[in-house]
């Protein structure tokens, strides 16, 4: 039994390696990986399909919206555990302003099947990067190699924090919630005095 497990842990890293190569085989020769730096403005989405919400643009939620972008894999074992921790972090803070988005390179009919499978326990958006061209920017960008990352951009579509969905994320999260007035409005009454 413990042999399914060192195979499948083999299989991963393996698969984790072959993912580096294309993604540096997908930048051509003549063409430099932009430096992404903490602070920076977050590069644009440019994905191919969504299979689950979407589509989304990180411009359209200036002043509202906090995203955390996710690089996983189906076939990743811990792209899998951060699954649920995302799914609860959704739905914990969505109608406080955040918005997941979780990226794969991945053929799109599998990735479908996946999600059927997953039901409820994976409601975020989910799309496809079948260029690579988003996962360069960020995971090239930032000199990352392994999955899953996850990248957080504020409300002014700044990059706030990146790393593993296990580490730091939820706080990384609420930090960078945007600032709503949760107090009620006073309305004076026509003698002045506040009701």
């Amino acid at each position: 039994m413990i042999w399914k497990y060192v195979f499948h842990g083999a299989f991963a890293c393996l698969a984790i390696v072959a993912t580096v190569f294309a993604l540096a085989g997908a930048v051509k020769a003549d063409e430099e990986v932009k430096e992404l730096k903490l602070g920076d403005p977050a590069p644009a989405l440019q994905l191919a399909e969504w299979l689950q919400g979407g589509p989304i643009a990180l411009s359209e939620g200036k002043g509202t919206k906090v995203y955390v972008v996710e690089f996983w894999a189906t076939w990743c074992p811990p792209c899998r555990v951060a699954i649920p921790h995302l799914n609860e972090l959704y739905k914990k803070y969505k109608d406080q302003g955040l918005e997941v988005v979780a990226i794969t390179d991945e053929d799109p009919e599998y990735v479908k099947e996946f999600l059927t499978e997953q039901g409820p326990k994976m409601v975020y958006p989910v799309a496809v990067d079948r260029d690579q061209l988003t996962a360069i920017a960020y995971m090239l960008g930032v000199n990352i190699n392994t999955i899953p990352h996850a990248f957080v951009i504020d409300s002014n579509g700044k990059l706030v924090w990146h790393g593993n969905p296990m580490n730091g994320l939820e706080d990384a999260v609420k930090q960078h919630l945007p600032k709503t007035d949760r107090t009620p409005s006073r309305v004076k009454t026509p003698g002045g005095s506040e009701a």
